[in-house]
């Protein structure tokens, strides 16, 4: 194969099976397409395990109307698995082809930044935001198949090098690359949250269980807590490290008799109820971090934003570093990413029950 300067333990088969995005289509195709071959600056993974999200279900939801990316292409933005051929010139450079030797155990970055010098949004520390070229099963063949190609600075190694390892499973590493590494960048790097801080979560589903340990465990909050319609989230967020679990429509009430001033919110639904009930809770000076993806569009009042001098952020996906820092925060035990696991095959039930609110937590997809 053309550009390919390492082979060992490659495939021994020139097809795979892909779970794919066909515009006008709302389930993920099955189809038999090529094993990829790697290009000069970059790596085959053989994929050990590939996250769901629910950034899945919209690109679905949008097939038959105005796609994002109006072509076919293989699902999967959230993978973990192991290198095994590296490109041409990531072999023929040192670091690179010692970082990335052939059989290290990687998770797979979705934003598949370019990571240029003239770049705006890269060369000012927004690579997360970098959509030139579109990223990991958005747009670029993903994680739903047997075998992903990446490029060299798209993949980070995982800590202690072991699929075997208890705290990094391929399921909770593949769940790693965004369910728990898009809070870690929202929490630590956009709201700044300090140790001791009020800090209230809206939407306790897969990003939002990882944002309450990564608050309250990794970042000192002083009183962390959680808001969902589900009871079983509400359960699993106590679970996890919330102080407190209260359902939406008494979540103001519950605040004001704990006299609780809430220094930050994070809003993982997206949608004008929880927007809404961010910037009444938030506290005077307070931080509105808006994360979820629920709406296409969102009011914000500017009467409320002004009259409480608020900052009004949003976050989206992580980088490198950020992977980097959320897989080390696992190995120490302080982060431990809720994931079930289902064969690759399943992808299409579990699109369905994850849009019917049927999963509490993460799926991870093992091929």
């Amino acid at each position: 194969m053309a550009g390919v300067a390492q082979t060992q333990d490659s495939p021994s088969h020139d097809t795979m099976i892909a779970y794919r995005f066909v515009p006008g289509k709302t389930e993920p195709q099955r189809e038999v397409v090529p094993v990829p071959s790697p290009e000069p600056d970059e790596v085959l993974v053989k994929i050990l395990a590939a996250g769901v999200c629910h950034s899945d279900i919209h690109l679905l939801e949008a097939s038959t109307g105005k796609p994002m990316y109006p072509y076919t292409y293989t699902l999967g933005h959230e993978g973990a698995g192991v290198v095994v051929r590296l490109g041409e010139r990531v072999a023929a450079d040192p670091a690179s082809a010692q970082r990335l030797a052939v059989g290290t155990y990687v998770a797979v970055l979705l934003t598949n930044a370019c990571e240029r010098p003239e770049c705006d949004c890269c060369s000012r520390g927004f690579a997360n935001v970098c959509f030139d070229p579109p990223m990991l099963g958005i747009g670029t063949d993903g994680c739903w198949a047997e075998y992903v190609k990446a490029r060299a600075n798209t993949v980070v190694p995982v800590p202690r090098n072991d699929p075997k390892d208890a705290r990094l499973a391929p399921a909770c590493v593949a769940a790693a690359t965004d369910a728990v590494m898009t809070p870690w960048r929202a929490l630590k790097r956009a709201a700044e949250v300090k140790p001791g801080q009020t800090v209230v979560i809206l939407g306790c589903g897969g990003l939002g269980i990882n944002a309450i340990q990564i608050a309250k465990h990794v970042l000192g909050a002083g009183m962390v807590v959680a808001s969902d319609i589900r009871q079983s989230s509400l359960a699993l967020a106590r679970e996890v490290g919330a102080d407190y679990a209260v359902i939406p429509n008494e979540l103001e009430a519950f605040l004001g008799e704990k006299e609780l001033r809430v220094d930050v919110v994070v809003d993982f639904v997206g949608k004008q109820a929880t927007v809404d009930a961010a910037m009444e809770l938030v506290r005077t000076g307070g931080t509105f971090l808006l994360v979820g993806l629920g709406s296409p569009q969102v009011a914000i009042s500017p009467y409320v934003a002004t009259m409480k001098q608020l900052m009004i952020k949003a976050s989206y996906g992580g980088d490198s570093q950020d992977l980097e820092e959320c897989l080390d925060a696992i190995a120490d035990g302080k982060v431990k990413p809720q994931v079930e696991e289902r064969p690759l095959e399943a992808c299409r039930e579990v699109i369905h029950g994850l849009a019917k609110g049927e999963i509490r937590a993460r799926v991870a997809l093992i091929p």
